[in-house]
């Protein structure tokens, strides 16, 4: 049976050894092989993964074919939307190389939420940065071609791979381009904002 030094990941710095103890107990470590799929698209989820070794890619079939979204490795959650809902997998995730991964069930995970585990909390959390993360890479890279085009007089439109990267974000939160123009990002106290830093820096 695979075996994972929890306290080497990352992603795990801040749980207790409490935490870290309840969490090898219910998500056994599993072993992937190179091209062995720990998600399918369109199936059923019931389980997320933990990457702990290894990497894996996120997959999606569009009209022209399959194409890589994004690259994972230690330290990153994936399959996370399977403990929130029970909507088919978005993408596939197949293991790039021999990858090591904790898996929780979505049984589990809601046991723990029922008994009001500490670790149930800090499995949303990750769920929240994973889905974070996600949405702020898409936006990113569709903001710098946007940024990118706008010297030209007559800039093409960006290429579908990143506008494709961007809907199957938006899609895994069943949100829309429309509700994006909603979200409002707020500077803490004391902080400076990218756009104030830069025009001081002119």
């Amino acid at each position: 049976m695979a075996t994972i030094d929890l306290r080497k990941l990352a992603s795990l710095k801040d749980y207790t050894n409490a935490e870290l103890r309840v969490l090898a107990a219910v998500a056994p470590a599993r072993e992937f092989k190179v091209g062995q799929m720990l998600c399918v698209e369109g199936t059923s989820g019931h389980s997320c993964f933990l990457l702990a070794t290894g990497s894996a890619q996120v997959k999606r079939t569009f009209e022209e074919g399959e194409r890589v979204l994004a690259t994972l490795t230690g330290g990153q959650i994936v399959g996370q939307m399977a403990l929130v809902d029970r909507s088919p997998r978005s993408a596939s995730v197949v293991a790039a190389e021999v990858t090591l991964a904790l898996e929780l069930t979505r049984d589990v995970f809601e046991n723990l939420l029922k008994a009001h585990s500490p670790l149930a909390l800090r499995v949303q959390e990750q769920i929240a940065i994973a889905g974070i993360r996600q949405l702020r890479m898409a936006t990113q890279r569709f903001s710098s071609l946007l940024l990118g085009q706008t010297a030209k007089a007559a800039a093409p439109p960006p290429p579908r791979s990143v506008l494709q990267t961007m809907q199957a974000a938006l899609e895994e939160w069943d949100m829309s381009m429309e509700d994006l123009d909603q979200v409002h990002v707020s500077v803490p106290r004391g902080q400076v904002g990218a756009q104030e830093s830069r025009s001081r820096r002119a």
